[in-house]
């Protein structure tokens, strides 16, 4: 977890850092879950709980962005067969305009000389 996270967390808990997510759940309203997965930055919290946490911690919201948002892990995409299927096409559509592309330019190379 940001150490910065940590230190914010600690600021409304009186120093101490274990159960300080649970507190700051409480006072967004929101579950420990989703204070959890902002914190270990697997999610991102909606621009409200953004500009709450800025008041809670009496600091911008972009500070609040830079620290819970920046850097999210990406999440995993599920790519199914018929998706699959559609990315091979669109590669092999785009290759074969990277062929005609070069063809031709090397016919436009002849024709100027």
């Amino acid at each position: 977890m940001d150490k910065r996270i940590i230190k914010l967390l600690k600021e409304i808990n009186n120093g101490k850092f274990t159960g300080s997510q649970r507190k700051l759940a409480k006072m967004l309203d929101v579950s420990d879950t989703s204070v959890s997965t902002w914190c270990r930055k697997e999610k991102k919290p909606s621009l409200d709980m953004i500009s709450k946490m800025a008041k809670i911690f009496n600091i911008s919201e972009e500070e609040i962005e830079n620290i819970f948002v920046k850097d999210i892990k990406k999440e995993k995409v599920n790519i199914n067969y018929k998706d699959r299927e559609e990315i091979k096409m669109l590669r092999e559509k785009i290759k074969f305009l990277e062929e005609q592309v070069a063809f031709y330019k090397e016919k436009a190379k002849n024709v100027n000389l």
